[in-house]
């Protein structure tokens, strides 16, 4: 009889099992935010390394840059590679790579130590991010809980920017600098074991690797950010500054001529000729140089001069951060009311005054200026994330979803390998100044709200002489 049979007979093996929508947004989050956490909360340890450690002033800025730097380079590398050998098993990759890299980190001895293996940390943070993204987009096949997936994906950033500085603190002063990076073994342990259920996908048509373009792209990165360092602690005379420029410059120009001849580049360069593509790219580049300079300059001023604990510290930023976290989220939703164009030009004008307030603050004694300094810039980068991704992401071919979302995430981790080098670096010296910083960061919020403010006019013109119907997927997505 039917009824006779066992239930469990119908089911499928464990091993087969994967696992739901909300299981898949839990796991590759969670993956997203211990990476995202550990490039904002070892700025609050920056002055704790400099008195254990001996880390002088240009190995602090390399402490945070070795991460973000090699996560700029390796994203679209790590990317293709999920396109090609499963996505699942790149995402497990990068948690063992990761995991090994956190405990390094923990156990270094010295600021070279520790920069060395911040390297092979940011090495599994790459595979980590553009796979997790990628399974989302292709493993969850309902638009609405896909897009539910990508939005909450979106938020994580900001929840890990906004966190970082007080669970950073919060650990320093009460374990440690080092459990900062122990943290992270728990839940990499966690993302593994739930890993086995996640869905093997890969993509339609793997893309040739790249390999010339990949190291080009590293050469002209790293010239420019020691470049950058460098000059700021000792001086742009000499050899090394000469070398680098000649890094930066030469490995630009070889960068662009061999990827135009490339029939499968690292990076499309045709995808420069969309507006809104190169608007948000360029938006994600000086959006998080803000904030990566926002929180080196920060937590070295209220620890180094104000000579607060690391958690006062997070505390003090929490006007910052708290807007973030709350923000973030909305934000996502306010994308679908007025678009991305406008949402960008907003916040770039947010973090413009935020900076404003803050170089007006710089100086002063008084908490409340830098309060307000804070809170507007935490306004402006909380509304700034979800426009960047929906318009990266959903704007690249669906059948190299690898490639698109490392590109979404590339433009992010060199802007705060380039906040760290410009910010940091000029406000610099034994007397940190900060104001020269806030203005620079001022400037850049207002180059984020021009460059949207222009990108969609012409678009705008080809919109008017379209049919109705062609118009309503590009409002949502650009206006």
């Amino acid at each position: 009889m039917p009824s006779a049979v066992p239930r469990h007979v119908h089911r499928p093996p464990r091993e087969h099992r994967v696992l739901g929508p909300t299981g898949l947004t839990v796991v590759c989050g969670a993956s997203l935010f211990i990476t995202s956490l550990d490039s904002t909360a070892v700025n609050v340890a920056l002055p704790t390394l400099r008195s254990e450690l001996a880390a002088g002033p240009s190995q602090s800025a390399w402490i945070v840059d070795a991460y973000t730097l090699t996560l700029a380079v390796l994203l679209l590398l790590a990317g293709a590679l999920g396109d090609r050998l499963g996505r699942r098993t790149m995402f497990r990759a990068g948690l063992l790579v990761f995991g090994v890299g956190s405990l390094g980190c923990a156990l270094a001895g010295s600021p070279d130590q520790l920069i060395a293996v911040r390297v092979l940390q940011g090495c599994g943070a790459a595979l980590l991010g553009p796979n997790a993204l990628s399974t989302l987009t292709t493993a969850i096949e309902d638009p609405v809980r896909r897009a539910r997936a990508i939005g909450f994906w979106a938020a994580i950033f900001g929840l890990a920017a906004a966190v970082g500085p007080l669970v950073g603190g919060s650990l320093i002063d009460a374990l440690g600098w080092r459990w900062i990076f122990l943290v992270n073994l728990p839940v990499v342990v966690l993302a593994l074991a739930a890993s086995v259920r996640i869905p093997e996908t890969r993509g339609g048509a793997p893309r040739p690797f790249d390999p010339v373009g990949l190291a080009l792209g590293a050469v002209a990165v790293f010239g420019v950010t020691e470049l950058l360092i460098h000059g700021a602690h000792a001086g742009f005379g000499g050899v090394t500054p000469l070398v680098c420029g000649a890094l930066a410059v030469g490995g630009g120009v070889a960068f662009v001529a061999v990827e135009k001849e490339r029939a499968h580049p690292v990076f499309p360069l045709a995808l420069l000729r969309r507006p809104t593509f190169t608007a948000a790219t360029v938006s994600a580049v000086l959006a998080f140089a803000i904030l990566a300079g926002f929180l080196f300059v920060s937590s070295v001023y209220w620890q180094q001069q104000r000579h607060a604990s690391a958690l006062e510290t997070g505390l003090a930023l929490l006007p910052a951060t708290l807007m973030i976290a709350v923000v973030s989220p909305l934000s996502g939703r306010l994308l679908l009311v007025v678009g991305a164009r406008r949402l960008l030009v907003g916040s770039g004008l947010l973090l413009a005054l935020g900076a404003g307030l803050l170089a007006l603050a710089a100086g002063g004694d008084g908490y409340l200026p830098y309060a307000a300094g804070y809170l507007v810039l935490g306004l402006g980068f909380g509304l700034v994330n979800p426009p960047i991704t929906n318009t990266a992401v959903t704007g690249l071919p669906a059948q190299q979803a690898g490639v698109a979302s490392a590109l979404a995430s590339t433009s992010r981790q060199l802007g705060s390998t380039l906040g760290v080098a410009v910010l940091a670096s000029v406000a610099a010296g034994p007397h940190l100044d900060q104001r020269r910083a806030w203005l620079i960061a001022l400037g850049l919020g207002l180059a984020v709200a021009a460059i949207n403010a222009l990108a969609g006019r012409p678009r705008r013109r080809v919109e008017a002489a379209a049919a109705p119907g062609a118009k309503q997927p590009e409002r949502a997505g650009a206006r």
